[in-house]
């Protein structure tokens, strides 16, 4: 994953938003360009985990 999915950058950066199980567990989503194009990619600090998840932007 880390050599397809580009860290994050200021550009790539689309919305801050809540999950939806608990609103108060905030998101930074960015959809920044990767090997295979452009992704929707969401990142979560939960119990002092980072969640990163993912998916590609192609129809």
């Amino acid at each position: 994953m880390i050599d397809i999915v580009p860290a994050p950058t200021p550009r790539g950066f689309h919305k801050s938003m809540t999950t939806h199980a608990d609103h108060r567990i905030w998101q930074d989503v960015y959809c920044p360009m990767a090997v295979m194009g452009a992704v929707y990619l969401k990142r979560t600090v939960s119990g002092g985990v980072l969640v990163v998840s993912f998916k590609s932007l192609r129809p």
